[in-house]
Order: C-alpha cells, then structure tokens, then sequence
C-alpha cells in the first residue's frame, strides 16, 4: 500500500510526523478513510475516535476536535487535543463521563450544558478507543 506523510499538531507541539497507510477520522460532513493521493480537502474534525495505519499495525486515538487538511504532499490535522489508546486513564474518563451525566442531567442555571455535553463527548470517545479489543 502506498504511504503519504501525517502530521498532527495539537497546542503542546508536534504529536505526530510520520508516514502513514491509512487515516481514518470523523469530520463535520461523515467518518473518511484517507488514503495516499486523495483529493485535496479542508474539514472540521469532531470529537470522536480516530486512527491510523503504520507498518500494517492500527494505531488507535481519542481526538478531541480540530481541523484537516489534505493536499498532495501531506496530511495535516490540527487537534485540540489527542490520546493514544496507551495514553488514556480508563478511570478518569469514566469519572469525567460521570459528572458530565450528572452536569446534563440537574441542568441548573449555573452549568454550561455545551460544555458538559463537550465534556461527555470527550470521554466517551476515550472510553471507547481504550475499552476496544482490551
């Protein structure tokens, strides 16, 4: 399978710089597979899983939102925030699962609903990529 280079930036820095076979993320218009040589693209990301495969090994991740963009020489994503399935602490995810849940659910004047709902987003999908083929 032919390779194109992945770049991922997130506010920390470089997370990742590499060549990749396959990409697969969740953007504002659907779930894409993004292969070498595809067509030139701009895109929201969404809170969700993503992954990607290097070596013929699948690499999966929690990203928290952010930005694509394709072009012939690279794919760049620009995440507001991204953790491997070795890098997430099952606990605190389920924590933070928790208060979001109970954030939604009391709905008082004082609680931003966008941001518990961002926040439930955000740890379900940590949940899933951590809790997959354990």
């Amino acid at each position: 399978m032919k390779l194109f280079k992945l770049k991922i930036v997130t506010p920390k820095g470089i997370y990742y710089d590499g060549d990749v076979e396959i990409l697969n993320v969740r953007t504002s218009n659907g779930q894409l597979g993004i292969l070498a040589n595809h067509l030139p693209l701009a895109s929201v990301l969404e809170i969700n899983e993503m992954n990607f495969v290097v070596d013929g090994k699948r690499k999966e991740y929690a990203i928290s939102g952010g930005f694509i963009y394709v072009d012939k020489l690279e794919t760049t994503i620009i995440a507001n925030a991204i953790e491997s399935k070795d890098e997430i602490d099952l606990d605190r995810a389920l924590k933070a699962k928790q208060r979001a849940e109970e954030r939604i659910k009391t709905r008082k004047d004082d609680v931003d609903l966008v941001r518990a709902e961002v926040a439930l987003k955000r740890s379900l999908a940590r949940i899933h990529v951590k809790q997959e083929l354990d």
